[in-house]
């Protein structure tokens, strides 16, 4: 890959940077270290170049390290995706269980034409289990309602 050579002003100096990203990515990186630096120094008050750029590299490096947090927090490992998984299967599992003989023969006839979605490998964010789950990820969650069938009929 071809290396890029461009001049960009920082907090007044001008650098020249060679690099394989593309000019118009390193002058968009100046900008950001330029604003900050600036930031830094309209907060407080210093004038000396080195003690600004310091700061501004270190409030830079706590963005950084709060993006990772929040992606690793964000983050769900494949067993626990496993988990989910084989919850979701056998609550459709369930359900399947509970259509109508006729009904089912119907959606099979349509669940042909349709494709299931490709898996995907990218974090899901999971909400925290409340205090009212305390059911075992692999058993259903709820269990399966049955109309009476007597219900509405007279009995003699």
């Amino acid at each position: 890959m071809d290396k890029s050579v461009i001049t960009v002003n920082i907090f007044g100096n001008e650098y020249t940077i060679k690099g394989v990203a593309k000019p118009d990515y390193i002058i968009s990186l100046a900008n950001y270290l330029n604003n900050k630096m600036s930031e830094v120094q309209e907060a407080t008050g210093l004038k000396d170049a080195k003690k600004i750029a310091i700061l501004s590299a270190i409030n830079i490096a706590d963005e950084m390290f709060e993006a990772k947090k929040s992606m690793k927090d964000s983050f769900v490992p494949n067993d626990q995706l496993a988990l989910i998984r084989n919850r979701v299967e056998g609550l459709i599992a369930m359900i399947d269980s509970n259509i109508p003989e006729e009904l089912a023969a119907a959606n099979i006839s349509n669940a042909a034409a349709v494709e299931p979605a490709p898996a995907v490998n990218e974090p899901v964010s999971i909400p925290p289990a409340g205090p009212s789950d305390t059911t075992d990820p692999g058993e259903p969650a709820a269990e399966s309602v049955h109309e009476d069938e007597n219900k509405g009929s007279d009995t003699k």
